[in-house]
């Protein structure tokens, strides 16, 4: 018979053939990445510029919440502690007594936690420079025309010295 009236039993059955328009709605965000990236990038992967965006963004959002975080909830509970434990909220103290009890540790403290803060935020940063390095260094492995970064920068001029082909 021309006709497939009858199937083979040895043979499997076909799946249905995809359709073209369910394949290509979810690639739009790759396509675009793709069209960002740059030309000598390996396939299948984001480009530099787009790891790096991401990193820094993590980075900047860890310290936004982190200041957020200590601005609203943290500086206001450590001040009212300190002002029920000094006395000051109980009102014998002067001026004075309030400003040396009360206002000049307040401050001390709050300095103490702006340092730690900066310290902690200067090493996220960090964290993100380290990670996008081991990515440049990880895509330059597969290219060696890349440069590789060869040590730790400059003190003077801030530059990672590269090595030279």
């Amino acid at each position: 018979m021309g006709n497939n009236s009858t199937l083979n039993a040895t043979s499997p059955p076909r799946a249905p053939a995809a359709k073209p328009a369910a394949r290509k709605r979810g690639q739009a965000l790759p396509a675009l990445l793709r069209r960002l990236a740059a030309k000598r990038h390996h396939r299948g992967t984001l480009p530099l510029a787009v790891w790096a965006g991401l990193l820094r963004a993590v980075a900047l959002a860890a310290d936004y919440l982190i200041a957020f975080i200590t601005a609203v909830v943290v500086v206001p509970t450590l001040g009212a502690w300190l002002h029920a434990q000094s006395g000051a909220s109980q009102g014998t103290l002067t001026g004075a007594g309030t400003l040396a009890m009360w206002l000049v540790p307040f401050l001390f403290l709050v300095a103490l936690l702006a340092a730690g803060e900066i310290a902690l935020m200067r090493e996220i940063w960090r964290w993100s420079t380290r990670t996008i390095g081991r990515v440049r260094s990880a895509r330059a492995e597969g290219n060696p025309a890349a440069s590789k970064p060869t040590g730790t920068p400059d003190r003077r001029s801030n530059k990672i010295p590269t090595r030279s082909t």
